[in-house]
């Protein structure tokens, strides 16, 4: 998971924006079943990033302000599952041709991953705020962060240098204490 750690700003952009601009570059045409894998690929990507500064912000904290991680990642497996079924078992219909009646099942479903996507963006900046603030972030404190992972592509270039820094210093910290 230090995978996504150790990433500069630049490059995990690129891992979020690449597919997308290759598609255009190629002229690759936008259809129902490049559209779903290139979403369900940029959602890995930002997903397994999240979950990474998530769990890693939440164990650097003192064991009175770390929350349990299961719902975090229980949340962020949720929109992946309901992306997987949509393209399983909506994406043939829709490039059969014929007219595709809504699913009803898909509302409550969607409406779950909507939430499990705002959750997890919670955790993630409420748990990376309060590591970097040295005390418990409130909404307004972390409302910034959460934002900025709202709009992704961007926000990720802005939030990952921080956790960089953060992440490095505490690698070093970690290494001069074993030396002693």
């Amino acid at each position: 998971m230090t995978f996504f750690l150790k990433l500069r700003h630049w490059e995990l952009f690129l891992m979020l924006a690449l597919p997308t601009v290759l598609c255009l570059m190629l002229g690759i045409p936008f259809k129902p079943l490049i559209v779903s894998t290139v979403g369900l690929f940029m959602m890995l990507v930002l997903f397994m990033w999240m979950l990474s500064v998530g769990i890693w912000s939440n164990s650097q904290l003192d064991p009175s302000r770390q929350r349990g991680p299961l719902l975090f990642i229980a949340a962020l497996v949720l929109p992946i599952v309901y992306l997987l079924a949509y393209i399983i078992l909506v994406v043939p219909e829709l490039t059969s041709g014929t007219p595709v009646k809504p699913k009803l099942w898909m509302f409550p479903l969607h409406m779950l991953s909507l939430s499990g996507i705002f959750y997890g963006i919670w955790y993630t900046a409420g748990q990376l705020k309060t590591l970097l603030e040295s005390k418990d972030a409130n909404y307004m404190i972390f409302s910034n962060t959460f934002f900025m992972l709202f709009v992704f592509p961007l926000g990720v270039w802005l939030i990952q240098p921080g956790v960089n820094q953060l992440f490095f210093e505490s690698q070093q910290s970690a290494g001069a204490g074993d030396d002693a």
